[in-house]
């Protein structure tokens, strides 16, 4: 947090710095007074920043905690790993009702966390899976969610490695094989592997599991079912042990295989049941301390409405949505592709609009709101770029000490973030809160420089 207000008071120094000299209405000394002040901070560390900061503006320990993100229960806390013989070797764990294939190092890692696996949350029937008109089965909303509303919250029928063995006893035989003989070798592991998994689970979920639609029948009925319904679990769930790391970055030339390695894939009963859309209404989060996913509401969600996910980039042009779709065998008929004439632009301008740090004029607080209309019309707010544009917004009424502004765009990033799984900050949606963030404070600070050197002086 010290560090944000640092980013603020430099940029805002830059700003100052480029204004005619009766503008600034600083004189010399003061110049050099608070340019030596912002270097001052920093050579400091985090530590001393931080301290420095609530000195200079008169913050409390209440006020501190009071302003620090919400407790997350799904934290699994801090690892400290000691490197492991095993740490590669993959191992079969059960996880409640769920079956994985997860190596030496995950599996400690997950008994490492207090309470594991804590309990899922109960959803109270928030949804329905039942027939779609073209898309087969999919998931329904059975009452009306609001935006950041638990849809879902589910653990996995298995957990499987998404890329090649880490384990060198593995890897060293395969590196002196052709191409050919390597290729057909991996695919014989995986049907092993699914096979394994398979056979350990309980027989209602190996017949739940091959209920789930198979689009890659050419890979077999175990094999096409995860690639056809499988989630990829990215940070949420993966390996970190030397080895894994190491082949990540000779991995650099080749950027699936890097994201590959060390990753895992979850097939789950309902969740593998939501469909796609490249304007979907639900995030999804996998949480380690339960071992489940999460489902909540990106944005209202009527009831009966079908809730949808995503299974390629949606702020990439239809054309290329439709290349990542195609290993589903989909063919997507959402507004958005069936409009690319008006979609495409729209999604263009989102993936390339790069805010400045700071919104320090009216031009460029306009060019944010635009930007955040264009989101909502295209329904977009499931994006990374949704909750980015509500926070330069927030940040920047809050600088200009528009209160009503501020709050206005920080509850809607606060419920962006409840959405999202990402830190919750009661500053966002509380006014008493709003006046002591950095923000607020650093209005302060950078509208009078020479009080920014008068608080460091005598703090």
């Amino acid at each position: 947090m010290a560090h944000r207000s640092l980013n603020v008071v430099k940029a805002h120094w830059r700003f100052f710095s480029t204004l005619k000299p009766s503008a600034r209405e600083v004189n010399s000394n003061s110049k050099m007074e608070l340019k030596s002040v912002i270097n001052a901070l920093t050579r400091m560390t985090p530590e001393e920043m931080h301290k420095k900061m609530r000195d200079m503006v008169g913050l409390t320990d209440d006020d501190m905690k009071a302003l620090a993100p919400l407790l997350d229960e799904n934290d699994p806390g801090i690892f400290e790993h000691e490197p492991s013989p095993d740490d590669d070797v993959r191992t079969h764990v059960q996880v409640g009702d769920s079956q994985c294939l997860l190596t030496g190092y995950l599996k400690r890692r997950l008994e490492h966390i207090p309470g594991f696996p804590r309990p899922v949350k109960e959803t109270g029937s928030a949804y329905r899976i039942s027939s779609t008109l073209h898309r087969g089965i999919g998931m329904f909303a059975a009452r009306r969610l609001k935006t950041g509303d638990l849809v879902a919250d589910e653990r996995p029928l298995m957990v499987f490695p998404m890329g090649p063995s880490t384990d060198l006893n593995v890897i060293t035989p395969i590196t002196k094989m052709t191409d050919e003989k390597r290729n057909n070798l991996l695919n014989c592991y995986s049907q092993e592997m699914m096979g394994s998994i398979f056979e350990r689970m309980s027989e209602e979920n190996q017949e739940t599991f091959m209920g789930l639609y198979n689009g890659r029948l050419q890979n077999g009925p175990l094999l096409g079912v995860t690639r056809t319904n499988g989630y990829g679990l990215e940070d949420a769930l993966k390996d970190e042990t030397e080895i894994a790391n190491l082949l990540s970055m000779m991995s650099s030339n080749n950027q699936v295989l890097k994201s590959m390695i060390g990753r895992y894939v979850a097939v789950f009963k309902d969740l593998s049941r939501v469909n796609h859309s490249c304007s979907p209404n639900v995030h999804r989060k996998f949480h380690m301390a339960t071992f489940s996913m999460q489902l909540r509401a990106a944005r209202d969600i009527e009831e009966g409405e079908e809730i949808f996910t995503y299974y390629t980039q949606i702020l990439l042009p239809a054309v290329d949505r439709a290349e990542g779709l195609a290993p589903y065998g989909i063919e997507c008929t959402c507004r958005a592709c069936l409009d690319t004439a008006k979609s495409d632009p729209i999604r263009a301008a989102v993936l390339n609009y790069a805010p400045p740090a700071l919104l320090t004029s009216d031009a460029r607080i306009d060019a944010a709101v635009q930007i955040l209309a264009k989101i909502e019309e295209e329904e977009l707010q499931a994006s990374a770029p949704y909750r980015d544009t509500l926070y330069h917004l927030f940040t920047a009424y809050a600088l200009t000490r528009d209160e009503k502004s501020a709050l206005m765009y920080g509850e809607k990033l606060w419920l962006a973030n409840l959405a999202a799984g990402e830190p919750l900050c009661e500053m966002f949606r509380n006014a008493e809160l709003l006046k002591k963030s950095p923000q607020w404070m650093s209005a302060e600070l950078v509208a009078m420089p020479e009080r920014l050197v008068s608080l460091w002086n005598s703090s």
